[in-house]
């Protein structure tokens, strides 16, 4: 019969069990977890690194991992899963502490099981994220403040929601989109930052213009559309616009057309003056003779007054 001696060997901590003849190749282990207040390392509550158990380091050490350590923690009962570093292996055995913004993200109640397996991410080159307050965009410094809070995410995942603190304040910060993963490593890259409208924006109202106020100025107005009356009372019939009707206002028009000096010269005593008819054969000769002997102004002799 097998004693508890023998059977130790082949169990994990967690109820994992390895054969003894082969050695495991990745970590995946379970812990119950609890926030970090728990053990007041609240200190640690920026950024997404947890703090694991001492047996985590010693199977961890014996695999061939890429630094920094990078795991993929889910929540067993609902799904719900992340991407964290590690900062400490200082914890009890079997429980896990991590920031409570990170609990919150996974939908997790303390003492609730979780499983965490390393991983490895590529480094990031793109993210969109989505202020919850318009405040956080209107801070003279918030492109600063974002880049330094970034240096606490060893890595990001799409769907999660940080937080910055800032002069007493906690800003939410949505995650919407990461590239070229759903999940990138923050570890030495530059990562181009898009900004999604907050939240709680709204479009500022459309001011009211003057040519707005006047009805005058819109398109389907219509300029005197009531019923015109006579000064009897009685209501005016409407005239229908034709053709006939526009050709004897065209006619009218011409009539009334101002034409200068046309009217007939009359006398003092209002008798019409008689036209004079120049003889055609005269004017041309007059003409004639004026155009060979030309025309001279002020060429006449002059006289003075005695």
């Amino acid at each position: 019969m097998d004693t508890w001696d023998d059977i130790e060997p082949y169990q994990t901590h967690t109820g994992n069990t390895f054969s003894s003849s082969t050695t495991p190749t990745d970590f995946d282990q379970y812990y119950i977890s609890y926030p970090l207040s728990h053990i007041a390392k609240t200190i640690h509550e920026t950024g997404n690194k947890i703090i694991l158990p001492a047996s985590a380091l010693n199977q961890l050490a014996s695999l061939s991992i890429s630094y920094p350590m990078l795991f993929r923690i889910q929540n067993t009962a609902s799904g719900h899963n992340s991407h964290c570093g590690v900062i400490e292996f200082t914890a009890d055995e079997g429980f896990v502490f991590m920031p409570t913004w990170m609990m919150n993200n996974m939908h997790l109640q303390e003492g609730e099981l979780v499983n965490i397996k390393n991983t490895s991410l590529p480094k990031g080159e793109y993210i969109k994220i989505q202020p919850h307050a318009t405040k956080f965009t209107t801070l003279s410094d918030h492109k600063s403040l974002l880049e330094n809070a970034f240096r606490d995410y060893v890595c990001l995942t799409t769907g999660d929601t940080i937080v910055i603190n800032h002069g007493g304040d906690k800003y939410m910060i949505d995650i919407v989109e990461t590239k070229p993963s759903p999940a990138i490593l923050l570890f030495e890259t530059d990562c181009v930052v898009d900004f999604a409208q907050p939240l709680d924006y709204k479009e500022p109202e459309k001011k009211t213009t003057k040519d707005d106020a006047d009805p005058t100025t819109k398109k389907d107005c219509k300029l005197f559309p009531g019923v015109g009356r006579r000064l009897g009372g009685r209501v005016m019939k409407k005239i229908k616009m034709t053709e006939s009707n526009m050709a004897v206002d065209e006619k009218l028009e011409k009539k009334l057309e101002f034409k200068p000096f046309s009217g007939v010269a009359r006398r003092v005593d209002g008798q019409p003056l008689a036209a004079a008819v120049a003889d055609d054969h005269s004017n041309i000769h007059v003409d004639a003779r004026m155009n060979e002997e030309g025309f001279n102004a002020f060429t006449g002799k002059s006289y003075r007054l005695l």
